[in-house]
């Protein structure tokens, strides 16, 4: 995971924060109970991107057909494989919340590989996000396997999912977002 330091870019702060990024952070805060994170104040610096990136990313988290066990084990997967410390923390409580075990978690932060017993279909969802990552490609066996498991309406979230979280870590790490 990406060791902390101070970001490479300012965040944009909450209190001071223009519009259209004043109200864009009082839904975020409405939202979440909170005002928004470093990881979005930082990505806030362009706000049209910020607007745009958030909204997918809600999208996904809240009006996805995924369930939130399969959704969070693969944004913890895609923390792991890019070694995002931020993306880890900012998911695990949702990842706990969904029914994944802590000791499970920690247990692939000290040993990656995806051990037996795990359901098939979180299984096939965290070889999804190992194999695009590898590879940025899905080979047929797995791409089987998926149609098996999956709707074609989930595995299209799925690739999105790990699309945009992978993207998200990229940015954060690269802002030494910690």
């Amino acid at each position: 995971m990406t060791a902390a330091t101070k970001p490479r870019l300012a965040p944009v702060d909450v209190e001071t924060a223009r519009e259209p990024l004043a109200t864009i952070f009082a839904s975020v805060r409405a939202h979440y109970g909170a005002p928004p994170s470093l990881g979005h104040r930082l990505i806030a610096n362009h706000p049209a991107l910020y607007r745009r990136w958030l909204g997918l990313g809600s999208e996904l988290l809240t009006a996805g057909v995924l369930p939130a066990d399969v959704r969070e084990l693969v944004i913890m997967r895609v923390a792991l494989n890019t070694r995002c410390d931020y993306e880890w923390r900012s998911h695990w409580g949702a990842a706990v919340a969904s029914g994944l075990a802590p000791a499970f978690l920690e247990g692939w932060r000290a040993a990656p590989a995806i051990r037996e017993p795990i359901e098939s279909r979180l299984a096939a969802a965290a070889a999804l996000a190992d194999s695009l990552h590898a590879s940025s490609d899905v080979d047929d066996e797995l791409w089987s396997q998926l149609g098996d498991l999956f709707s074609a309406e989930e595995i299209l979230e799925l690739l999105m999912l790990v699309g945009h979280y992978t993207t998200t870590a990229y940015v954060l790490n690269a802002l030494r977002a910690g």
